[in-house]
């Protein structure tokens, strides 16, 4: 993966942050009645969050005629379906209507300004953000998601007085911390940035980390590790379209895997939007492949998902899941082997400043047939913050978190120490500025003729 934004902007859902609560167990939210919701930094693969554009939409349409707040209510319940089902146009559509019919809130600037952040319109979700501040200068998510704006648009200095604002405010969320860890860090100051990500960590696992788990943990240590059957140590990724950022990185994968990674093999989770010729090559390099079908309605960024389909699967007795735009490294094997020496049933990594979300989802492993099924997963997950393109993470932290929690081996270079994480062992280390799981496209010439 994946130098995708973990930073995230927050939304506060007037309408159905109750029915949220209780579906979490919660009495009590960051904000006081309202439960926090987030949207990444634009659409993208497993992988990519997206990219900065300077495409302007319009801030607002001519007035219309005033509304009752029930009307406009249900025209802001009606912006949230249109983006639950992917029409982004609409939801900003609809979402101007309702701020133009009567005085806006809080929320309602919030909102606007995250279906901006979708629409990679940094400059407007801005202008958003700072004519909400104009009404409400004293609300601490509208001074957040300010500086996650700013962060995203380079203003890195902007960002961290924005955020420190918040905290002044009285936030606690931890996109916060989040927003703070990235911004410092783009400035040179990386102790005050791995304070700030490890406060991001201690939240979200006060979050989550005390919630029941999904299952119980078998008693006693894994078993151990079988190399002689890679075909049940499994490596699974998600793939659809033909962007050379993922096929080329999966190809080269798929190349190295007998000398990297002679213990296991690869799967790919498929649809028919990748070019048949390519799914037909990995079949004759003993790739394992299932193909998918996204159900109509759905968001494209559920494809995600799939490759979580491995963590349930009875054939496969260890699991990786990683993203294929990342090219597997030495780092990354000698922790993987000492995982498998452990009596840990799971493992994850974080090797970045980024990297400060409980679970990424694309660095992570453990034994298979312990968690239910993604489907399953989906039910659990409490929709603690509004879909997007982050889900895989989301449903990571609500769902699996804390179940894995009670036997993991976390590696981690950046916030070692924090929620129990460990160095990596002291082998395969990266130049300075590459990490684990990231985009490795962007430092990439491949060796030799490779054609997605």
């Amino acid at each position: 993966m994946r130098d995708r934004a973990i930073v995230s902007p927050s939304w506060r859902g007037p309408r159905d942050a109750a029915r949220q609560r209780r579906a979490a167990g919660d009495t009590a939210s960051d904000h006081g009645d309202a439960i926090i919701h987030a949207l990444p930094s634009g659409s993208g693969h497993a992988g990519e969050r997206g990219r900065q554009s300077h495409a302007r939409t319009p801030l607002m349409p001519d007035r219309f005629a005033p509304l009752d707040e029930s009307a406009r209510n249900e025209l802001r319940q009606i912006a949230h379906d249109c983006y639950a089902r992917g029409d982004l146009a609409e939801a900003m559509s609809v979402q101007r209507k309702t701020m133009a019919a009567g005085p806006a809130t809080a929320d309602d600037s919030l909102f606007l300004a995250l279906l901006l952040f979708a629409a990679q319109d940094l400059a407007g979700g801005t202008e958003v953000l700072r004519e909400g501040l104009s009404q409400f200068p004293g609300d601490p998510s509208l001074h957040e998601n300010l500086g996650v704006f700013l962060m995203t648009a380079g203003d890195s200095d902007g960002a961290v007085a924005a955020c420190r604002q918040a905290l002044t405010l009285g936030s606690s969320s931890p996109n916060v911390h989040d927003c703070l860890c990235e911004a410092l860090n783009q400035l040179g100051h990386s102790t005050e940035a791995v304070q700030a990500g490890r406060a991001a960590l201690e939240a979200k696992d006060r979050m989550f980390g005390e919630r029941a788990p999904v299952v119980d943990l078998p008693p006693g240590p894994p078993p151990p590790f079988d190399t002689g059957d890679p075909a049940a140590n499994v490596i699974a990724y998600s793939l659809w379209g033909n962007q050379p950022r993922y096929l080329v990185p999966l190809a080269e994968n798929i190349r190295i895997l007998p000398h990297l990674f002679p213990g296991w093999s690869i799967r790919v989770y498929y649809d028919t939007t990748v070019d048949h010729e390519f799914i037909a090559n990995l079949g004759r390099q003993g790739v394992q492949s299932r193909q998918m079908i996204l159900p109509p309605g759905q968001p494209g960024h559920r494809r995600l998902l799939w490759r979580f389909e491995v963590i349930h699967d009875p054939s496969v007795k260890r699991f990786l899941v990683r993203d294929a735009d990342a090219i597997l490294t030495v780092k990354e094997r000698v922790a993987v082997d000492a995982w498998c020496q452990s009596d840990s049933w799971f493992h994850t990594m974080r090797d970045w400043y980024t990297h400060t979300d409980l679970i990424l989802a694309g660095m992570w492993g453990g034994i298979g047939g312990i968690l239910p099924s993604p489907t399953d997963l989906f039910r659990h997950w409490t929709a603690w913050r509004m879909e997007n393109n982050h889900i895989d993470q989301d449903i990571l932290s609500d769902t699996v978190w804390p179940t894995v929690r009670r036997s993991l081996l976390i590696h981690d270079s950046v916030f070692t120490g924090t929620l129990g994480s460990v160095p990596f062992p002291p082998y395969g280390d990266l130049p300075a500025g590459h990490h684990i799981g990231q985009n490795s496209f962007a430092h990439f010439e491949p060796a030799g003729q490779i054609t997605p």
